[in-house]
Order: structure tokens, then sequence, then C-alpha cells
């Protein structure tokens, strides 16, 4: 009947069934009795249709649709050296066209509407994403950082609801300048559109302490056969700063890990151990150490191989 739907009859649906079944139950007992493996089963009919055009074609779009579907559940590392990160300023200019975002604003812009871009944040700042909508929209394989601040898991690699957090705390000296080379991507590649409102920026879009980092990372370079080097300087760690500190070892005590910090030396410092320091600086809080065979004024640290 014309515009009705064309649906297979009960009776000839229960035979295709019935049919499909014997041939399993046929090729399994020839696999059975003759000791022929399901892989090799496989493997030879995969053989045979791979000798016809049609379902060559077939096979070869299959397979390059399920390598782009597995591309796109992943992160691409972008292995950060220090040469790599750009310095970003903290403290963003908000014009016209910026706007201080809270975490309920941000994530309407999380690809789930069409009336609306595609945002993410990263250390706080807000970027617009829709050109990459395939990737960040609803459905892309990066859709798990839309309308949020997940700065971890950019080099964390967890993408749970867990993972996906801005807290940075008891990352490594390299993941930290992996962050940093995130953030370097987007300012090239995508329009800043503001700040959200938390840990990293205020209700008036200006950084907070945690953006500034009371200790940036040091610079960092290592050769095989002689060693490492850590160094401080007004940009290490890629945060622009009037200061340029001494390296030292930041323990953490909730990881138990340790990173190169570069220390504020002189005056009054930031943390609040500094703000009492007699023109000291930070050098007396607690959970830093000095590099061995390093002078404790030096401004770079030599690091022997083990």
């Amino acid at each position: 009947m014309a515009g009705k739907p064309w649906r297979l009859k009960p009776a000839l649906y229960t035979t295709t069934l019935v049919y499909i079944a014997v041939q399993v139950a046929f090729l399994s007992f020839l696999c059975s009795y003759y000791n022929y493996g399901i892989g090799n089963l496989t493997r030879w009919t995969l053989d045979r249709l791979d000798e016809y055009d049609y379902t060559r074609d077939k096979l070869q779009w299959m397979k390059e649709f399920w390598k782009d579907t597995k591309d796109n559940m992943k992160l691409p590392k972008r292995k950060a050296t220090q040469d790599d990160v750009k310095t970003v300023e903290a403290e963003v200019n908000l014009g016209d066209e910026m706007q201080v975002f809270n975490a309920e604003q941000l994530a309407l812009f999380d690809g789930s509407r069409a009336s609306r871009p595609v945002y993410l944040a990263i250390l706080g700042r807000v970027y617009n994403v829709d050109k990459g909508k395939k990737h960040y929209g609803k459905g892309g394989g990066y859709h798990f950082f839309a309308g949020r601040d997940a700065t971890r898991a950019f080099v964390s690699g967890d993408f749970t609801e867990a993972g996906l957090v801005d807290n940075t705390d008891g990352l490594s000296h390299e993941d930290l300048l992996g962050i940093r080379d995130w953030v370097s991507f987007y300012e090239k590649d995508y329009k800043l559109v503001g700040v959200l409102v938390g840990r990293y920026y205020d209700a008036n879009g200006m950084p907070t302490k945690e953006l500034k980092d009371v200790f940036p990372p040091c610079n960092s370079e290592w050769h095989q056969n002689s060693g490492g080097r850590v160094w401080c300087s007004m940009k290490s760690g890629g945060i622009q700063r009037d200061w340029a500190g001494v390296p030292r070892l930041l323990y953490d005590p909730n990881t138990k890990q340790q990173r190169c910090a570069c220390v504020k030396n002189f005056g009054t410092g930031l943390s609040s151990y500094g703000l009492k320091s007699n023109n000291r600086g930070d050098l007396d809080h607690p959970n830093l150490k000095q590099y061995p065979k390093c002078s404790p004024t030096a401004n770079s640290c030599r690091l022997e191989n083990d």
C-alpha cells in the first residue's frame, strides 16, 4: 500500500530467524568437528569478502570509522617542554565582550543547546570553542570538557566526574607545565570570552592567589650524560612576575610527592609563613628543602645522575 512502511511478514520473519539459527549451529558444529577455531573462520571469511570490490570498500570504511572513533575518545598528549610554554598573563582585561561567569552560567554553554556556542574553561579562563564543535559539542570526543573548568583532566587523563575538576594540587612539575601549554594552545586557537569565578578568579574577574601561585614551577632540562638542571626566572613555569626566586624542593604532605618550585627569597613572602619573615621571602616555609650541593642563594641548581 502506498505510503505504508514496508515490514517483514511475521511468518517470514520467524522463518528467517530459524534459518540464521540453523546456519550458526551448523558453522559451530563444523568448527568443533574439524577443530577449526572461530578466529580462523573469521579470518577466512574476511579474506573471501576482500576478494570483491564492494565488500572490500565497505570493510575499509568500517576500519577507518572505528579508528576515527577510537581517536576521538582519546585526549591527544601535548608534551610540554619549557620552550613550548608561552607566558600567559594571569590578569585578564575584561572589555565589553568579556564576561565573568559563575559555574551555573558556564554550564549553559556545554554544547547541548543549539542556540548557544560551546565554551570551556581552563585555569579559570573561559574560551569559545564553538569552531571545534564537532569535538567539544554533544557527541564529540571531548564533550566532557564543555561547560566547565576541568583543568586537572587535561594532564591526568581522568575523564570521570571525579577527575573533571579544576584542582591542581599534587600534580607534578611536568603536569603543571603541561597545563600552561594547554592554556597557550587555547590562547592561540580560540577566543577568550571571560573568566570563571572560583578557584582562579574572584567575582570582579581578578586573579586569585591560587592562580598567581605562591610557588611557581622551575624551569628544567635533563641530559642523559650530564644530568639535569633546574633554574628560576621571572617567567619560569609560564608565570610572569616581578621576581625570579631560587629553586627549592617543595613537599606536598597530601600526595607525599615533591617538585621543584621557585621561591621568593627577599622581602615579604607570599605564603602565610612568608608574611612573618624578616626579609627572607618564603624561604622559611616548612615544606621547602634546599637542593643538595647547591648554594642557598643560587638561582640555578645542577641535578646529578643517580
